[in-house]
C-alpha cells in the first residue's frame, strides 16, 4: 500500500453507547471509501472489526479493533471501541492514541450513560470531538432531538450542526452540507451533489447562519470581519471551523444511516477536513525513565523513533500482536527497539498495517501512523518503545480497575495445570481483567468490569485454552477489632528437664480510630522485660491478631501497650516471650468486647433520571447510605453512596436488569465499619459450622 506522511493521516476513535452502530459505521466507512466492495454485517459476523468468536456469537464489540481507509489521498485510521460499560477499560488506551473522537449517538435515544462517560474521557485526553447522529432511518428518529440532547447533556464545546438530514425514518436519503450549501444524496460510493430541496431551503439557511455565528465567535479576527462585512467567505468559514474543532470550542454534528451507508461518504470528507492530523495535534510530552525529566517529541521524520502500544491481541494463527501508534520518527521493519518500562531489547518484527484481523506488510511506518508488530512477548499495553539512546516514556492515562470479583477454581487437575498460563495471556490482552491469589483466604480471585466481562473470560478459557473452571462468590475480607480497654497478663512457663521456657508480660489493649491499623507501645521501666525480648513480645501479639476470636478474621485498629512483666536469667528466650505475647493478646481479645468489621465501598451510579428513585431504593435495600447526587447532563444523574461490599456481589447483574442496561457504576474500597449485630451473629455461626 502507499506510504502516507504525517500531514495526511487521521487517527480517529469511534466511541459511544452500546447499540448506537459504531462497528457498522466503521464498516460503512470502509465500504464508502472503496476499501471494501461489500459491507459486512454484525448479524452475520462478517464485519472487519468484530472478528473475535465471542464478538460474532454475541453480536457485540468486546475489544477495540483497528482498520483504515483512504479518502482524497489521506489515510483514515479508525479504532472501533466497545460500547458496553464492562469493557470501558479497553477504550481508554484507544482514546489516548487517537487525535480525534467520533462520538456516535442513536437518533432515537440521544445521549445515554456511556455516551457521557466516553465524551468526558476524550475531553480529558484533550481531544476534539466530532458528533454523528446515526440511525436516522429508525422509527421516531429525531436529528433535532439528538442535537438538543448533545447540547443539554455535554458541557464544553458548543454543539453546532454542520449538516441537516434530507428525509427521516425510512425516507432518509442524504444530507444538506451546510459548508457548501449543497445536498449530498446516495449510498456508499454512489453519491451525488445537487441543489438543496426547496422544503429544506429555509431551515438550511437558518442553520447556516447559526454555524457562521458560532465559528465567528471563536476567533477575534473572524468576529471583527463578520461584524464589519456581515458574512464570512467559504474559505474563512472552513478554516475557522477547523481551528475551532481542534481547540475543542465547537463539536460539529453530522447525520448518517450507517446500515445503508447514507451520509457516510460525506462523513469521510468531513473527517479529512476537520479532524486534526498528528502534526496539527502537536508534540507529545513524555519523560525520561528514572529522573522524570520532561521530554517533548514532535511527530516528524527527523525525530528519534518512539511509539506506544495501545492494544495487545492474542491471535490463534499469528500469535501475539501489539498495536502501536508511532509518536515520532520513522519505524523500520525489523529495526531494534527498547521497551522503556523494562529496558529489554526487541525488534519491530512483522511491521504491518492493521485491517481488523488482517494485516498488510509495511516496510516503514510514518510518525503519527498506526501499525502492529508481533513477537513482543513481554511488551504490554501502555508500554513505550524507542530506538537508540534517546529513552522516553509516554504515560497511558489511568485505567479503571475491575469491580466485579469472583472466586475461580479449576474443574480438574489437568485444568489447574493450564490455568495460570491462560489467565496470564488473557490479562495481557485485556487491560480491564486481573487476577490474584488472596493471601487471607487462599482463593484465586478474578476481577472484571462487570458480570458479562467475567462470563466472557470464562467462556474464552474454555474455548481458546481448553480450561474448565467453576465460579463462586469470593469470601468477604472481614476484620475484627476490640470495643473496650483491658489489661491482661500473658505468662508462659514450661519445665521439661534441662533449660525451661519462661516469659511473663502485662499488656493494655484498647481500640484505635477506624483505619489506624495497629500500634505497639513500649512502657517497660526498670528492665522488667529485658529490651532484647520486647520485639518478640510484639511479634507474639501480631501472631494472635492474625485470627480473631469471633470468626477467625484478622484484628485491626488496636493499640497494645506493654507495661510490665518478668523474666528468668536462664529460662527466658525470644520464643518464650513471643508465646507470652500470644497468650496475653488472645486473652485480651476475649475480654475486650471483640467486634466484627466489614469492608465498605464508595459507589457511584450514573443513571437516567426516570429510574433514579428505583436505583436509590435498591442501594438502600443493600444497607447503603446515600451520600449525595449531582447532574451529569440533562436526564442523567450521578448517585454517590457507601455500600457494604458484601451487598455488592450481584450488583452488576442487578443494576443491568433494573435499568435495562442504561445505568453504569464504579466502586472502590472506602473503609471498614462495624457489622450489624444480627448479621454478625450469622457470620459467626457460619464460621463455627465451617
Amino acid at each position: 500500500m502507499p506510504q502516507y506522511d504525517s500531514d495526511h493521516i487521521r487517527n480517529l476513535a469511534i466511541v459511544g453507547h452500546r447499540g448506537c452502530g459504531k462497528t457498522t459505521l466503521a464498516e460503512a466507512l470502509l465500504f464508502s471509501t472503496g476499501m471494501k466492495s461489500r459491507m459486512g454485517q454484525v448479524e452475520e459476523g462478517t464485519t472487519t472489526c468484530d472478528f473475535g468468536e465471542e464478538e460474532k456469537s454475541r453480536q457485540i464489540s468486546i475489544s477495540p479493533a483497528a482498520c483504515y481507509c483512504e479518502y482524497n489521498g489521506t489515510k483514515i485510521n479508525l479504532i472501533d471501541t466497545p460500547g458496553y460499560a464492562e469493557f470501558f477499560a479497553e477504550v481508554v488506551p484507544s482514546l489516548w492514541v487517537a487525535d480525534c473522537s467520533v462520538l456516535l449517538i442513536d437518533a432515537n435515544a440521544g445521549v445515554e450513560v456511556h455516551t457521557y462517560k466516553v465524551f468526558e474521557t476524550a475531553r480529558n485526553c484533550n481531544q476534539p470531538v466530532i458528533a454523528v447522529v446515526n440511525k436516522i432511518d429508525k422509527e421516531r428518529a429525531s436529528f433535532d432531538g439528538a442535537v438538543a440532547s448533545l447540547a443539554e447533556s455535554l458541557t464544553g464545546p458548543e454543539v453546532v450542526p454542520i449538516q441537516l438530514p434530507i428525509g427521516s425514518e425510512g425516507q432518509f436519503q442524504g444530507v444538506v452540507d451546510l459548508l457548501t450549501m449543497q445536498a449530498v444524496t446516495g449510498q456508499g460510493t454512489e453519491v451525488k451533489r445537487g441543489d438543496i430541496p426547496e422544503e429544506l431551503r429555509e431551515a438550511a439557511e437558518q442553520a447556516y447562519e447559526q454555524l457562521v455565528d458560532a465559528v465567528a465567535t471563536t476567533d477575534d479576527e473572524l468576529t471583527i470581519r463578520y461584524l464589519e462585512e456581515g458574512e464570512l467567505t467559504a474559505e474563512e468559514l472552513a478554516e475557522g471551523l477547523r481551528k475551532a474543532v481542534a481547540r475543542g470550542l465547537i463539536m460539529p454534528v453530522l447525520a448518517t444511516d450507517a446500515r445503508r451507508a447514507i451520509g457516510v461518504a460525506s462523513l469521510a470528507e468531513t473527517l479529512v477536513e476537520l479532524a486534526p492530523s498528528p502534526v496539527s495535534r502537536g508534540p507529545w510530552h513524555g519523560h525520561a525513565p528514572g529522573d522524570g525529566e520532561e521530554i517533548v517529541r514532535a511527530p516528524a521524520a527527523d525525530q528519534p523513533f518512539a511509539a506506544v502500544v495501545f492494544k495487545t491481541i492474542l491471535d490463534p494463527y499469528v500469535g501475539r500482536l501489539s498495536l502501536l501508534r508511532t509518536i515520532s520518527g520513522i519505524g523500520q521493519a525489523d529495526a531494534p527497539i527498547t521497551d522503556a518500562q523494562s529496558g529489554e531489547s526487541a525488534k519491530l518484527s512483522g511491521l504491518a498495517f492493521v485491517q481488523g484481523r488482517e494485516t498488510v506488510s509495511a516496510g516503514t511506518v510514518a510518525a503519527g501512523d498506526i501499525a502492529c508488530v508481533n513477537k513482543l512477548e513481554k511488551v504490554r499495553t501502555g508500554t513505550t518503545l524507542y530506538q537508540g539512546r534517546e529513552s522516553v516514556i509516554f504515560d497511558c492515562p489511568p485505567l479503571p480497575s475491575g469491580m466485579h470479583a469472583v472466586a475461580l477454581e479449576a474443574a480438574s487437575r489437568a485444568d489447574q495445570d493450564k490455568l495460570s498460563g491462560a489467565l496470564a495471556q488473557l490479562s495481557d490482552e485485556d487491560v480491564g481483567f486481573a487476577y490474584e491469589r488472596d493471601r487471607e483466604t487462599g482463593e484465586l480471585i478474578v476481577r472484571g468490569m462487570g458480570q458479562l466481562h467475567v462470563e466472557i473470560i470464562t467462556t474464552r478459557l474454555q474455548n481458546e485454552f481448553d480450561v474448565n473452571v467453576t465460579l463462586k462468590p469470593p469470601q468477604i475480607a472481614y476484620r475484627e477489632t476490640v470495643t473496650r480497654k483491658v489489661r491482661v497478663q500473658g505468662r508462659h512457663k514450661k519445665q521439661t528437664g534441662g533449660r525451661g521456657q519462661f516469659g511473663d508480660v502485662w499488656i493494655r489493649v484498647e481500640p484505635l480510630p477506624r483505619g489506624e491499623g495497629f500500634k505497639f507501645v513500649n512502657e517497660i521501666k526498670g528492665g522488667a522485660v529485658p529490651t532484647n525480648y520486647i520485639p518478640a513480645v510484639e511479634k507474639g501479639v501480631q501472631d494472635a491478631m492474625e485470627s480473631g476470636v469471633l470468626a477467625g478474621y484478622p484484628v485491626v485498629d488496636v493499640q497494645v501497650t506493654l507495661d510490665d512483666g518478668s523474666s528468668h536469667p536462664v529460662d527466658s528466650s525470644d520464643m518464650a516471650f513471643r508465646r507470652a505475647g500470644q497468650l496475653a493478646m488472645r486473652k485480651a481479645l476475649e475480654e475486650a468486647g471483640s467486634k466484627l468489621l466489614e469492608p465498605v465501598a464508595a459507589v457511584e451510579v450514573a443513571t437516567p433520571e426516570d429510574i433514579m428513585g428505583d436505583v436509590m431504593s435498591d442501594i438502600t435495600s443493600r444497607r447503603g447510605q446515600i451520600q449525595g447526587m449531582d447532574a451529569v447532563g440533562k436526564g442523567l444523574q450521578r448517585i454517590k453512596a457507601l455500600v457494604p461490599v458484601a451487598e455488592m456481589r450481584t450488583y452488576a447483574a442487578d443494576l443491568r436488569s433494573l435499568s435495562q442496561g442504561r445505568a453504569s457504576y464504579t466502586m472502590e474500597f472506602a473503609h471498614y465499619q462495624p457489622v450489624p449485630p444480627d448479621i454478625e451473629q450469622r457470620i459467626v455461626a457460619e464460621s463455627e459450622r465451617s
